[in-house]
């Protein structure tokens, strides 16, 4: 099968893997940030999921394994290769009829995760919030509304809400899920906020996101003490009767 390295892939590389979003609320790997030299080997290496002949794309991860996708679905699944391929090509030219080699600056795990939910297929359950935010990541930059929803659900319905409330309220509020927020925002007030282990997530926060958070744990507060010093729930100490001997 014989590859090219065309108009497409210079495309590809200079305006996603070498300019990455200004800002991002999410854990961000260095291979998102970083242009790497991805080395190839001398013996292809075909991922065994995606390793259909019949398709036109070549996605390559940074470890050098090969992913044969077809630009159909990419096109239909993702925003931005959607836009990519529908450019026009310098000087006139069509993109080439035999495969397409494209360097793509991630790793296998968020890769492979990645194409999977892209091409409906199984995946394993999320062993920890970090996987899942590395996936979340190259989702958003792709523009995948269908894995990145599916995401969603894992993160509102597992159990990482409730062993890592801020977390998940920081990437519900950076993509504007209200139902997700509300209930992390919930399960962040078993926490202290002013411990200095939540201080690097607060500080990722922005001001509309930390401002409500803040006074959900102020009102809740208040609730609690007003229901301490309520003679009505406990008599003992709050009565304003005095004991006499």
């Amino acid at each position: 099968m014989q590859f090219t390295g065309g108009s497409v892939t210079s495309y590809f590389i200079r305006h996603l893997f070498m300019s990455a979003p200004s800002k991002t609320l999410l854990c961000t790997p260095a291979s998102v940030l970083s242009p790497y030299h991805v080395l190839a080997d001398a013996f292809p290496k075909y991922h065994p999921a995606f390793c259909d002949t019949d398709a036109d794309i070549v996605l390559r991860s940074i470890e050098s394994t090969l992913y044969r996708v077809h630009s159909f679905t990419l096109r239909n699944t993702s925003g931005f290769f959607d836009t990519m391929f529908g450019l026009p090509q310098p000087n006139g030219s069509t993109r080439p009829q035999s495969t397409t080699l494209l360097d793509v600056y991630e790793g296998d795990f968020e890769l492979e995760r990645l194409l999977r939910l892209m091409f409906g297929l199984t995946i394993p359950r999320w062993s920890s919030l970090e996987e899942l935010e590395r996936v979340l990541n190259i989702a958003e930059k792709w523009d995948t509304p269908g894995p990145i929803s599916v995401i969603r659900r894992a993160l509102s319905s597992g159990t990482f809400i409730h062993s890592h409330p801020l977390k998940c309220y920081l990437i519900a509020t950076h993509f504007g899920w209200v139902d997700v927020a509300r209930l992390a925002s919930t399960f962040t007030l078993a926490l202290n906020l002013y411990d200095p282990m939540h201080s690097s997530t607060l500080n990722e926060l922005t001001s509309k996101a930390l401002l409500p958070l803040l006074e959900l744990h102020r009102r809740r507060r208040d609730m609690f003490k007003e229901l301490l010093n309520s003679p009505e729930r406990f008599a003992a100490g709050n009565s304003s009767s005095k004991l006499l001997i």
